[in-house]
């Protein structure tokens, strides 16, 4: 039987997260380290996280997911959330993972989801983690479409006026997020990773066609869909795999690899 712990975590305040073990007669075994999209949570759309967490952890692998500064249930508020920060947050995850008995340090995997996958790619890096699996993977911020054509604005915090935020999606994004992202060189993070990789996306994915609008994926390994850098496209699949069908690919491919970087590879 696995076992689900909640967790805490420290960096700038509490982290709420969930830990998934498998029995104890699979441990020591590898850990996933999940890291949502730019409003994301620990249980992700259609509960997508805690479905694919609790699979594996009855598989042998072990899965770690919780919520940023500023989301879900940990501390902050949205408005204070940046790149470095989830990075930050990323980080400490993998700190407190790599402490936690059973664990094999040396078989640990990052999942992004959307723009987590930026997330994801920048802590693989710093912790010198060197598999990562990328689902509708968004590496940077374009504009999208706003009703009328209309961008919004920039305005004062309601409640702290020294802060300067823009609204999207019911959340109040704020200008030090794009200070922080401007301040990131994309290309040269997606050329510093080494490790190996799955990109996993639906070719009926709107956001996936604009990045490919702007980037040139022949000239980035993550897209070679070689033997160290595999890509899977999903048929007729949105950005959320929302049906059963694009759900069960989603997760059956992913385990697949997972089981042969992670678990075949511990012998």
């Amino acid at each position: 039987m696995s076992f689900e712990q909640l967790i805490e975590i420290e960096d700038q305040g509490r982290l709420a997260g969930v830990l998934h073990l498998p029995p104890r007669s699979m441990r020591p075994c590898p850990l996933v380290i999940y890291c949502p999209g730019k409003n994301g949570e620990r249980y992700e759309v259609h509960r997508l996280a805690v479905k694919f967490a609790r699979s594996l952890a009855e598989k042998g692998i072990a899965f770690l997911r919780f919520d940023y500064y500023g989301m879900g249930l940990s501390d902050g508020f949205y408005h204070q959330m940046t790149t470095s920060t989830k990075v930050s947050n990323v980080i400490k995850a993998y700190e407190f993972a790599t402490s936690i008995p059973g664990i094999d340090k040396d078989s640990i995997s990052y999942l992004g989801f959307s723009d987590g996958a930026r997330i994801a790619l920048m802590s693989a890096i710093q912790t010198k983690v060197e598999k990562i699996l990328l689902w509708s993977p968004l590496f940077y911020e374009f504009g999208g479409n706003y009703p009328n054509n209309m961008h919004p604005r920039f305005t004062r915090h309601p409640k702290e006026n020294n802060i300067l935020v823009m609204p999207w999606a019911g959340l109040w994004v704020s200008m030090d997020f794009y200070r922080d992202l401007q301040s990131i060189d994309i290309e040269a993070v997606l050329r510093a990773y080494t490790g190996k990789s799955l990109v996993i996306y639906g070719d009926d994915d709107p956001l996936i066609k604009e990045e490919f609008e702007y980037i040139k994926t022949n000239q980035q390994s993550l897209y070679k869909n070689d033997p160290e850098h595999q890509v899977t496209v999903i048929k007729d699949a949105g950005h959320l795999f929302t049906s059963v069908n694009f759900e069960t690919q989603l997760m059956n491919r992913s385990y697949c690899w997972l089981k042969e970087c992670l678990v075949t590879s511990r012998g």
